[in-house]
């Protein structure tokens, strides 16, 4: 599975470098509609595509949609022009022909969503095949069995490269690994919401830093080099001090938002559960392992200068405006970020979150539990053929959208970034799903630690100590509505 799954990879990526050049040499824009920049990946598999016949019937999915800047399209009645737009087209205009099928997509906010499907399930309502819902939102709904568990339709083949492994390797739950969502590229905001570093790539040739690229390729981008970075970075600048001001002349190592200390702790291979005997969750967050990454991270995010938790407002007190204006020679931030950055006066590049040290395994990038997952509804009365309409969509929307997507995604006044399209292939292939924060076992904990780290003090053992209870009474409840106890 492996060994496919990097040659699949490795020949999307081939192809995206190849068909990309063109447009790169005569100055395109990397959204003019270019036959190149869409053109399918050949690869060495070729999808089964199964006998279905809707009649011309409505296929309704339910979309959430956000006003946070990600990409949240995932459908259009007719090609727009832009590369990832006529990408998306393409995709599913193939399969509504191949499946004599109509798509139908009802958006409303991604806060909101849930309560329709709720509404419909308790109506037993037939309105939605398909639903994209925020995961933090699914644990009343998952215990309620508002869901088909997915790992029982067999026309769904999750254990394809397709279908996010990374998120299905933490989501089954129990010997019968019931599995009430998955993630797919379908929607990209799952993939606008994964949080990866971002480097000021004129400022590192400045301060004749190494490009961090070569530290990934070789495992060894880990907290240690991050943090020489952070050091480097830091100058007054001729200010006075380090504290904000829009107007101000200071640099900083790093900046980012609250959520950047989790982003740093699951990269460095910490975790609140894994999946224990017979499937069932345990903790694992009272081990010298978690211990020591909180410690480094405190000491990471506790001096001034080379930290900045900046949040306050979208511009210009906001993480993402310090990095694009050149106040800070890195970001963590969710890789939507890019498109903000397109037009920024500075080179960016994108790496994943650092591993703890070279003995990790492999890199682990947080994919935010606020962003959406695949649903069926048990109102459903045809998931079969959901199944089979959903598989095809996913499997196109990793062979031929996602090259298009990792693309534009690191394209900025018309140049191109190929180690980042190397990192983002990285990215997708680490991608990590926190299934404690889904279900709000952890929230309490979650929460006061995060307060911890972003303040500096990776001191967490009391803080363990005192919320372990609870997070052990909230799992017993899960897995007694489930059935599980």
């Amino acid at each position: 599975m492996k060994n496919r799954k990097r040659r699949l990879s490795l020949l999307v990526l081939t192809t995206v470098l190849i068909t990309s050049c063109g447009s790169a040499a005569t100055g395109q824009s990397p959204t003019s509609d270019t036959a190149e920049s869409t053109a399918p990946a050949e690869t060495e598999y070729q999808y089964d595509y199964p006998e279905l016949d809707m009649g011309g019937a409505d296929f309704t999915m339910l979309n959430s949609t956000t006003t946070w800047g990600f990409y949240t399209d995932v459908h259009f009645d007719e090609a727009t022009g832009d590369n990832l737009d006529d990408a998306v087209y393409k995709r599913n205009t193939s399969i509504e022909e191949r499946f004599n099928v109509n798509f139908v997509v009802e958006e409303d906010d991604i806060d909101t969503t849930y309560k329709l499907v709720n509404t419909a399930v308790m109506a037993g309502d037939d309105q939605y095949k398909v639903a994209f819902l925020r995961c933090d939102q699914l644990s009343a709904m998952i215990t309620d069995r508002y869901f088909y568990d997915l790992n029982r339709i067999p026309e769904l083949r999750l254990d394809e490269d397709w279908w996010d492994q990374n998120v299905l390797d933490v989501v089954r739950i129990g010997k019968d690994d019931v599995t009430y969502f998955a993630a797919t590229d379908f929607t990209l905001m799952g993939f606008d919401g994964t949080i990866c570093t971002f480097i000021n790539e004129n400022m590192m040739n400045d301060l004749n830093a190494e490009m961090p690229y070569e530290l990934v390729r070789q495992g060894k981008w880990t907290l240690d080099e991050m943090q020489k970075l952070m050091m480097l970075g830091a100058s007054l600048n001729g200010d006075e001090s380090f504290a904000w001001d829009a107007n101000g002349s200071a640099v900083y190592g790093l900046t980012s938002w609250a959520t950047c200390a989790h982003a740093l702790l699951f990269g460095a291979g910490a975790r609140y559960t894994e999946r224990g005997e017979n499937g069932l969750p345990k903790i694992t967050f009272e081990n010298e392992r978690f211990y020591n990454v909180c410690e480094k991270i405190g000491k990471m995010l506790s001096v001034e200068g080379e930290w900045l938790l900046l949040n306050t407002n979208q511009d210009p007190d906001h993480y993402e405006m310090a990095f694009k204006r050149g106040r800070a020679l890195m970001t963590v931030a969710e890789l939507k970020a890019s498109s903000k950055f397109r037009d920024m006066e500075y080179t960016f590049g994108i790496v994943p979150m650092p591993k703890y040290d070279e003995g990790q395994a492999e890199y682990s990038t947080y994919r935010a539990p606020v962003n959406p997952v695949m649903c069926i509804p048990v109102t459903n009365g045809s998931a079969s053929e959901t199944a089979i309409i959903m598989d095809a969509l996913t499997y196109l929307s990793y062979r031929d959208v996602l090259p298009v997507y990792y693309d534009i995604s690191v394209s900025q006044k018309g140049l191109r970034n190929d180690e980042s399209i190397e990192m983002l292939e990285i990215i997708r292939d680490t991608r990590y799903f926190d299934i404690a924060k889904c279900y709000g076992w952890t929230s309490s904990l979650y929460g006061s630690i995060e307060s911890l780290l972003t303040a500096g003090n990776g001191a967490v053992a009391s803080t363990i100590a005192s919320g372990k209870s609870v997070v052990l009474e909230n799992i017993d409840k899960t897995l007694e509505l489930l059935g599980e106890k």
